[in-house]
């Protein structure tokens, strides 16, 4: 059974429900400039998990009138209301790694386990420069940034392919994405791997840059409670694009968590 509501902080989250007793329960994070609706193929392949997705505030449905900037320690408190009182097993991708890391280090005990799909460390100095606008409340240059980061995510060839209606409903999305990858690049590191103390499982595609693997292997190596995995061929997208691979490692995970609970 699928349940959407409107969260009291205003956030659009859809609540499916396996019929299975004892079944899991799993929050999905998504990233930057995406929706909740980007996990739809990998929730094909976890139909006896209780799944919890949302629109994070700026994205989807979860405009919440408007109220920019969107900055990293909101996105947080939004993730921890959502845990409050369900300890889960959280899966993030991308930016909403960041985030979900971010709130595993400050209430560990909402955490069953978490599983991150190339987070980022933009705030780190070797992370390369972001191609963010001077001022995040001009629109135009929110929309060129925001054009040529979805550019560089989808591919030259997507993006030409797309309809301006495709290409509007990604671009409504700007004004989130600006504010929140400039606080993340400019305020205090969101994190500290070494924090991070719950069972964690941080994964990268093998055909993903440079900069993704390279924070993936230094979470991994550095968090108390981690391991490392790889999804063979994929990129960035793996969440939508290797999705029943992804799948697989976070039943892995699940089962992992489980026994060592036991």
């Amino acid at each position: 059974m699928s349940i959407l509501q409107t969260h009291p902080r205003g956030l659009s989250v859809r609540e499916t429900t396996s019929g299975i007793p004892g079944a899991q329960r799993v929050v999905f994070v998504h990233g930057a400039m995406d929706t909740g609706s980007s996990f739809s193929r990998l929730l094909a392949h976890l139909g006896d998990v209780d799944a919890v997705v949302y629109d994070r505030r700026g994205y989807g449905e979860s405009k919440l009138g408007g109220r920019a900037p969107f900055l990293i320690e909101e996105h947080v408190q939004d993730l921890l209301t959502l845990l409050e009182g369900h300890r889960s097993m959280v899966l993030a991708h991308s930016l909403g790694g960041v985030i979900a890391l971010a709130a595993a280090q400050r209430s560990p005990h909402l955490f069953a386990g978490l599983l991150t799909y190339e987070a980022p460390m933009p705030w780190a100095p070797w992370w390369p420069a972001l191609s963010l606008p001077r001022d995040p409340g001009n629109t135009e240059q929110v929309r060129e940034a925001a054009t040529l980061f979805l550019r560089r995510h989808l591919s030259d060839e997507r993006w030409a392919a797309l309809d301006d209606e495709h290409r509007e409903a990604l671009l409504v999305h700007g004004p989130a994405w600006a504010a929140e990858l400039s606080d993340a690049r400019s305020g205090p590191p969101a994190f500290a791997p070494e924090d991070i103390c719950v069972p964690l499982l941080a994964v990268h595609g093998t055909l993903t840059d440079e900069r993704h693997r390279e924070a993936t292997a230094l979470l991994a190596q550095r968090a108390p409670e981690a391991r490392l995995a790889t999804i063979e061929g994929a990129g960035h997208l793996g969440h939508r694009r290797h999705s029943e691979a992804l799948a697989a490692l976070l039943r892995e995970h699940l089962a992992a968590t489980a026994e060592a609970k036991a």
